[in-house]
């Protein structure tokens, strides 16, 4: 299942808590049933304020550039996997069943896949490094909990 965000601010919020309830919902799920399950944040907002600017120089080109990012990932992900934007320059990816390890490996293949990406946009050999944070329930390190990963991110919004 994979959600994509309006132009539209009222929309977009709208998407955004729906993802939310969603992600909330399959926490819930793997707590009840002790499955894994993965967070990863990709935040574009470095490459947009930085080496995006070259070609971006409004907010729809801004939009359009992150949706076609989504896209790309929407392409190589699982069909359980839930991707969505978060705010301007975040992209979200839920990952059921999916151990940390797993997501690891998942983190590495859509960093790739972005890297190319980034190449491609600004017609670059210059491999642009995406910022990515991964959260996974359950989480043995002692780390900040999954649910408080999302609820915070979403607070933010």
């Amino acid at each position: 299942m994979a959600y994509s965000m309006g132009d539209k601010q009222g929309m977009d919020a709208d998407q955004i808590m729906e993802f939310r309830d969603l992600a909330l919902l399959e926490l819930k799920r793997a707590e009840r049933y002790r499955n894994f399950l993965s967070l990863l944040v990709l935040n574009l907002s470095e490459f947009l304020a930085t080496a995006g600017k070259r070609k971006i120089n409004s907010p729809d080109a801004a939009s359009e550039f992150v949706e076609k990012a989504v896209a790309r990932l929407r392409a190589f992900a699982r069909e359980t996997d839930m991707i969505s934007r978060l705010g301007d320059a975040r992209l979200v990816m839920l990952l059921p069943e999916t151990d940390p390890s797993g997501a690891r490996t998942a983190a590495g293949r859509f960093q790739k896949l972005m890297a190319d990406y980034l190449a491609e946009f600004l017609e670059s050999d210059f491999r642009f490094e995406v910022s990515l944070e991964i959260s996974s329930f359950p989480d043995s390190t002692g780390e900040a909990s999954l649910k408080s990963r999302l609820k915070g991110l979403f607070a933010r919004n």
